[in-house]
């Protein structure tokens, strides 16, 4: 899972909501996406939505924290989180989240470039079972 090398989309839009269930909803009838994996915390928090159509993903992801002020944030994968970083702080760019591993088996950073759009730079690590980290998989998903 989220691996490019296996169809994982390199370049993944996130959406930032207030209330991801209602997005997710709204986009599966509008635009006839199917939700492929959600991560839901005991107590009802849903933390992400993936949602799929013919190959493409598009990621449902929270308002607040680094991102707060922003509407959307986009995630590609490359081939060493650490090295991109040092690429975008020396053409200007800013590294808001230094890369960390993450339970969903990415390594992951927050950068943004020179007009303050954000980044999540993405590294696959390895596989994992999507129970570890509350998620909960509704369907093939590419990669």
């Amino acid at each position: 899972m989220y691996d490019p090398k296996r169809g994982y989309p390199v370049v993944v839009p996130c959406v930032l909501y207030d209330d991801l269930v209602s997005a997710a909803e709204w986009l599966t009838t509008v635009l006839e996406m199917r939700q492929v994996v959600r991560a839901e915390l005991p107590g009802g928090w849903v933390g992400h939505i993936e949602l799929e159509r013919a190959g493409s993903i598009i990621l449902l992801g929270r308002r607040g924290g680094e991102s707060a002020g922003a509407n959307s944030v986009t995630q590609v994968f490359v081939d060493d989180v650490a090295t991109a970083c040092g690429r975008a702080a020396g053409a200007g760019g800013t590294v808001l989240e230094a890369p960390a591993d993450r339970p969903w088996g990415v390594r992951q950073a927050l950068v943004t470039d020179l007009e303050g759009q954000r980044w999540v730079l993405c590294e696959h690590l390895r596989d994992t079972d999507p129970a570890d980290w509350y998620g909960t998989v509704f369907g093939p998903v590419p990669g």
